[in-house]
């Protein structure tokens, strides 16, 4: 049967890589994106595929209901939701304003949360459905706070999710990308000077650098094979909750169980003594 698939973030890179494999593999795809015919739909698949608008940072709950009303009137359900929209800013905390890590999380957090408050609501009704969460290597590494950290939060809101939507037969999954080779680093958004500058961080300035190598586009990872992954992740009976993607990605997953662990084992005996 055909899925149904509703993906933010479509116009560039992943989520445009996602969108046209899904067309490919024979599916349907809402992809929503923040100006108005911001998905190129190619010429064969004009009946299966329709371009939303939606700004992920918009609060008006009602535009997100009205988006995915569109696609349910459209194609009649909707199997995969695959939040991909983001926004990046690589400052230190203390040098990043409040304002700055607000927007940060508008678009990372709360409007993937936006959306997928939008879409339940259909996959319950179905009693069937897979979300997919990209969030990021971020989401499982120690780097620039504001960013991470709003990985971090879409990695434990996925896992929280899952525990809820588990009764009503929805799979939850946190793809976790590395560095892949799109323009996520071309749209000029990425901050790297700091809102408040902080003399004591100068001799560790490392961001400009990271941005300006990342705009040659040599990462390793390969936009195309992420989303062919996805397509496969979107057809297991028993998809995965944690999909590191790429090497570096994958690494930094490693990293953090081993981390944890290596804690965890050191402090053992003396945290278990704290029971009653």
């Amino acid at each position: 049967m055909k899925k149904v698939w509703f993906i933010t973030g479509a116009s560039k890179g992943i989520g445009c890589a996602i969108a046209n494999a899904a067309l490919k593999n024979g599916d349907n795809v809402a992809a929503v994106t923040r100006k108005e015919n911001g998905f190129d739909i190619p010429e064969q698949y004009k009946n299966n595929a329709v371009n939303i608008t939606l700004d992920v940072s918009d609060p008006d709950e009602n535009a997100y209901t009205e988006a995915v009303n569109k696609v349910v009137q459209k194609f009649g359900r909707i199997d995969v939701l695959v939040n991909n929209a983001g926004f990046g800013a690589i400052t230190n905390f203390e040098e990043t304003s409040e304002e700055t890590i607000r927007r940060i999380f508008e678009v990372n957090f709360f409007g993937l949360m936006r959306v997928t408050r939008a879409v339940l609501p259909v996959m319950r009704k179905q009693r069937s459905g897979h979300i997919i969460n990209i969030s990021s290597g971020a989401g499982y590494s120690a780097g620039p706070v504001p960013y991470h950290t709003s990985k971090f939060a879409v990695t434990g809101f996925s896992v929280s999710l899952a525990f809820e939507v588990e009764p009503f037969g929805i799979k939850v999954t946190n793809a976790a990308p590395g560095l892949f080779r799109t323009g996520f680093y071309d749209k000029g958004v990425w901050g790297t000077t700091p809102d408040i500058h902080i003399e004591d961080y100068d001799e560790s300035r490392w961001q400009t650098a990271f941005v300006e190598n990342a705009r040659k586009h040599e990462q390793q990872g390969d936009p195309e094979k992420l989303a062919e992954l996805i397509i496969e992740i979107a057809k297991c009976e028993n998809p995965p909750l944690h999909l590191a993607i790429g090497t570096d990605a994958v690494g930094a997953a490693d990293s953090y169980c081993t981390r944890l662990k290596e804690d965890t084992d050191i402090w053992r005996e003396k945290a278990v003594k704290t029971s009653f």
